[in-house]
């Protein structure tokens, strides 16, 4: 149990290595605050017991390289005892209470669809059923708030109609199945424009923002399915994958999950194909192209209801949060631009819990007053 101690003490210290940390955040950022309803007395059993489990799996050699995937239910009692253990610091608790009494909660299924005569329709106060019909195009909201366009006869023996263009806010979110059967996941502030009716030359869609794409295979032969962004097409036919195009990062970034894509830059007239678990990065300021090999289910994460950090700057972590939560970011003080992050936290929490995690490296501290967050050193 000492190993456990020295390894907390060496982490609120700012001494442990990166391995170490990883540890430790692991287990933290899947805590679910079960221990604020703890009686003081069973908030030090759980703390001991949560100790004991540390110190058996730090004397197995094999365990670090699985803390960073390890599954939720394996950890759970553990999380809540190191969860438990920062409960008992003090100048943390009460940045916890004044987080709460200011705070801000969660996106959800929001968006605005606009149809091709111009009409707007809120999906999240329409109620599920048909929402509208044009030229043999059903358009339906299914019961867990997904969009889905179903097309009726041959869309050969159809002309291309005007497009349509589903919008999310900031703190929205949505899910759409276009009408040759491919599934976006549309993430906050963020638009796509589609055709009602794709062509049998090619189906080609245009994104602002990010969106992860799981696109048909047949339709009913087979036929190009391209997304456009400001910067970049990417030319696919059957595959999964992610672009994360907004204004306000540095990089438009492609990530290949299943297949290959073809990422093309008109601007300098460069191309490059992915496969699996590689992402096409293109620097904005300099074009500068390049491919790096990432993990991507920590680039998707957010589709499936999850921050997931990998070694993220301060302010990259802030603009995910503003866009999600709806909230203005202000920097007060001097940030360590050094500084990076990693950990993994539940999207439909509410901002408190993510920045009490953010609060624990002691690198940061939060204010939250109304819709504002100021990030302090």
């Amino acid at each position: 149990m000492k190993k456990a101690t020295d390894l907390l003490d060496k982490y609120n210290s700012g001494i442990a290595t990166e391995e170490e940390k990883t540890i430790v955040e692991s287990w933290y950022l899947k805590y679910e605050a079960a221990a604020a309803d703890l009686s003081p007395q069973k908030l030090e059993e759980e703390y001991l017991l949560g100790l004991d489990g540390l110190s058996r799996h730090m004397d197995r050699p094999s365990s670090l390289k699985l803390w960073p995937r390890m599954a939720a239910a394996a950890v759970l009692f553990l999380a809540l005892s190191i969860g438990v253990f920062f409960t008992f610091r003090p100048a943390l608790k009460q940045e916890a209470i004044s987080y709460r009494h200011n705070d801000i909660g969660i996106g959800g299924n929001r968006a605005v669809l606009t149809l091709a005569d111009g009409r707007k329709i809120s999906l999240t106060d329409a109620a599920r059923g048909v929402i509208a019909e044009e030229s043999g195009i059903k358009v339906t909201k299914a019961g867990d708030g997904q969009l889905i366009y179903v097309q009726k006869g041959d869309p050969q023996g159809q002309k291309q109609l005007a497009c349509n263009t589903i919008t999310t806010p900031k703190g929205g979110q949505y899910q759409i199945t276009l009408p040759d059967g491919t599934k976006v996941w549309l993430n906050a502030a963020s638009s796509l424009v589609y055709p009602t009716v794709f062509s049998a030359a090619q189906r080609k869609v245009i994104l602002k923002g990010e969106a992860y794409f799981e696109v048909a295979k047949q339709f009913p032969k087979k036929v190009p399915f391209i997304v456009q962004t400001d910067r970049a097409e990417v030319e696919v036919l059957g595959t999964h994958f992610n672009v994360n195009a907004y204004d306000n990062e540095p990089f438009t970034k492609t990530t290949l999950l299943e297949g290959k894509v073809r990422v093309s830059y008109p601007e300098t007239d460069q191309a490059i194909v992915l496969s699996p678990n590689q992402q096409a990065w293109n620097n904005k300021k300099t074009d500068l192209i390049r491919v790096i090999t990432v993990d991507p289910e920590s680039e998707v994460a957010w589709q499936k209801g999850w921050f997931m950090f990998n070694d993220e700057r301060i302010e990259s972590i802030m603009r995910k949060i503003a866009r999600w939560y709806d909230v203005d970011v202000v920097y007060e003080g001097k940030i360590t631009a050094q500084q990076v992050f990693g950990g993994t936290v539940n999207r439909f929490e509410n901002v408190s819990k993510v920045l009490e995690m953010l609060e624990l490296t002691n690198a940061v501290h939060f204010k939250i007053e109304g819709r504002k967050i100021t990030v302090m050193p």
